[in-house]
């Protein structure tokens, strides 16, 4: 009982705290198109997943029109590749031999970024945030060739990845400090996310950003 009335306290204050330290909370479930690219010409592009990239913002403002953009989001990203040389893949300690594998990745991500803003322009403000986002993997699956049945890929992906992004788009008041979002962002990946030695593998995506900012 005790610690539920703690957990009740510090809802009941986040408010009050966002407001004392000038900052702004958003909660986004943005949908999006991603995919995998590799660096060598053995390796190529086969096909785009659909993912979501959801979770919360933080924005805290050092001025009127200027903040550092943090936050918690859970991003699903993948996509196809083709081998002209079939390769091995690890699943679950078993080695098997693909021509073609599609990638499912979850990660946790803390974007980092710089937020600028214009003056309200009757009920709308424009907005534009680049940044990095630091992400760590949750689980990786996955389709070998033609089958239908998933792989548990988690061997085949590293505990790490990192984007740099660019967002930009509108918020529409509601009244008071309450705007509903929407914009569009790019996000593409610098890190080899599997573990072939032979080729870079990095990930891509774009997607609207939706949400609502309280």
């Amino acid at each position: 009982m005790k610690r539920k009335s703690v957990i009740f306290i510090i809802l009941l204050s986040l408010p009050f705290f966002l407001k004392a330290q000038n900052a702004r909370i958003s909660i986004l479930a943005n949908p999006q198109i991603s995919w995998l690219s590799a660096d060598i010409e053995e390796v190529s592009y086969s096909g785009s997943i659909l993912g979501i990239n959801t979770g919360i913002e933080l924005d805290l403002f050092f001025a009127d029109n200027y903040a550092f953009s943090t936050g918690l989001k859970i991003n699903s990203i993948g996509g196809s590749l083709s081998y002209s040389d079939s390769v091995s893949v690890s699943s679950e300690g078993e080695e098997i031999r693909a021509e073609t594998v599609k990638y499912r990745t979850q990660y946790l991500s803390v974007p980092i970024g710089l937020k600028l803003k214009t003056v309200e322009i009757g009920y709308f403000t424009i907005w534009v945030n680049p940044g990095l986002s630091p992400m760590v993997r949750l689980k990786a699956q996955g389709y070998i060739d033609d089958e239908s049945e998933k792989q548990n890929l988690s061997d085949e992906i590293g505990l790490l990845n990192i984007n740099y992004f660019i967002e930009a788009g509108v918020e529409y008041s509601l009244g008071g400090s309450t705007a509903l979002i929407a914009g569009l962002g790019y996000y593409s990946g610098f890190m080899d996310i599997t573990d072939h030695s032979a080729d870079k593998v990095t990930s891509g995506s774009v997607g609207l950003v939706l949400g609502i900012l309280f």
